[in-house]
């Protein structure tokens, strides 16, 4: 009987371990071998580089004290640490970079600046600004706007709850519409000339331009088209560089057959506009000849003639400005108060004013005199063709007879190229008796025209009535400015 159980056990393990057995010999391929693993060759790797070949630009000379404003009011999608290397073209030129926070008010900063720069900014521009721009551009300043598809504010559908890209196309738009420029909404990528990347697409055809000269081949990293019906398309792709939003090559608003447009100029020569502000940035800077564009760049932006206009008060002058009291006006005590608030005034824009017995040659001047014809006087008023011989009114260009009574006239002439510091430029004040200059000085140094008409760089400004002025204002040390920006530094 223990037999018989000894057998029943033996019989079931070999059925348990038999089939167990029999799988894994079936599936035996002998002793494993692990076979040499061959390593790469790190010493002959070759990794793909971007073509480091920028040339270093040479330094332009520049007038000292010329003003670039760059704008930081309008939500811009920038930190000013990331411009470095183009403030440093822009001061190594002798220029002085503003940041633009609000205050002063932008038509202040313009007053005095030779460049406007607006970098991927987020709020529309207000119509007021857009004006006070485009008079800025009249008088020779200098616009350079920067978009970037990959700068921008994330929001969230209120649908969906998805993170939603707001893009700076709109409010760069909202300032380049005068100018017949505008941004797509998109971004150029390029499947076969790209810089690692197909968002960061190599550019290679360029329009002939100084701001071009000597450019072979540049890198934008993530950039909106642009296209300038009536200006110029300045750097361009190949039929490669396709648009996001029609995956094709060529853009209807552009030149037909240029391909699209990454960069583009205005039709007057001073409004410039990229579509990528990536390659500002260490070190996309230095890739190709981006540091040349740099260069250029900064070149445009202190390029321009600026001339002033009446409105430009008080930065109208260089270092030294002299004042000449011409005709029979004297200086009295009425007279010495305005004239100390006007040269205090002029000295919170670097200016020094001092007042000079004859006419100081290639000067800037301020004269003051009466409404009363004289040898000394015709001299400076020839120019804008006034009439005095009427007892009872003058006539001015543009305006007609105005009555004598009660008035100034505010009468601005640029020097030969218009120009400060060197265009010696020449400011007129003139009423009609000696009681009513003080008030006209006084409007003048505040910095209020609110009782002026002004065109073509004649100010008709109303002070008095019936030969009597409205009397000559005080003003405390509290009335001042407490600072105000001088463009010479």
């Amino acid at each position: 009987m223990n037999t018989l159980k000894r057998y029943q056990i033996w019989i079931a393990l070999a059925l348990l371990v038999l089939p167990a057995l029999a799988r894994g010999l079936s599936f035996y391929q002998g002793i494993p071998s692990r076979p040499e693993i061959q390593a790469p060759d790190y010493a002959a790797a070759s990794l793909p580089q971007p073509p480091i070949s920028t040339p270093v630009p040479e330094t332009a000379a520049a007038p000292s004290g010329q003003v670039v404003v760059v704008d930081y009011s309008h939500g811009n999608q920038f930190d000013p640490s990331e411009i470095q290397a183009l403030v440093s073209f822009l001061t190594g030129r002798g220029a002085r970079v503003e940041f633009d926070n609000g205050y002063p008010y932008l038509a202040t900063r313009l007053k005095y600046a030779s460049a406007y720069i607006v970098i991927s900014p987020f709020f529309n521009f207000a119509a007021e600004e857009v004006t006070l721009v485009g008079q800025f551009i009249q008088r020779g300043g200098r616009l350079i706007v920067f978009t970037d598809p990959t700068h921008g504010i994330i929001n969230y559908s209120p649908s969906s709850g998805n993170p939603v890209m707001l893009s700076d196309v709109s409010a760069a738009n909202s300032l380049l519409a005068p100018f017949d420029i505008a941004f797509e909404n998109d971004y150029l990528y390029n499947l076969v000339n790209n810089e690692g990347n197909f968002r960061n697409v190599l550019f290679a055809r360029f329009s002939a331009n100084v701001l071009t000269q000597g450019l072979s081949q540049v890198a934008f990293y993530g950039v909106h088209s642009v296209s300038a019906q009536s200006g110029q398309p300045l750097i361009s792709g190949d039929k490669n560089t396709l648009s996001s939003l029609t995956d094709s090559s060529e853009n209807a608003a552009t030149v037909p057959g240029e391909g699209l447009a990454a960069a583009a100029l205005n039709a007057g020569g001073n409004v410039l506009a990229f579509g990528d502000f990536t390659f500002l940035l260490p070190p996309y800077n230095v890739v190709a000849d981006n540091n040349l564009l740099l260069g250029r760049i900064a070149d445009f932006a202190l390029g321009g003639t600026r001339t002033h206009a009446l409105a430009d008060f008080p930065y109208l002058f260089g270092r030294q400005a002299h004042l000449l009291v011409v005709g029979d006006l004297q200086l009295t005590a009425d007279l010495l108060a305005p004239l100390a608030y006007l040269q205090k005034a002029l000295r919170m824009s670097d200016t020094s004013l001092s007042i000079a017995p004859k006419t100081v040659t290639g000067s800037d001047t301020i004269v003051i005199g009466l409404l009363t014809p004289s040898e000394d006087l015709d001299r400076f008023i020839e120019a804008f063709k006034l009439r005095l011989d009427d007892p009872d009114s003058v006539t001015v260009p543009g305006f007609g007879q105005v009555g004598r009574t009660g008035i100034g006239l505010m009468l601005f002439k640029p020097g030969v190229n218009g120009n400060t510091p060197t265009g010696h430029n020449t400011l007129i004040l003139l009423t009609d008796i000696p009681e009513d200059l003080p008030m006209l000085i006084n409007l003048l140094a505040n910095g209020d025209m609110s009782s002026c008409v002004i065109q073509n760089n004649i100010g008709v400004c109303g002070i008095g009535y019936s030969g009597s002025s409205f009397g000559t204002p005080t003003f405390s040390e509290e009335m001042l400015p407490v600072e105000l920006p001088t463009p010479a530094g």
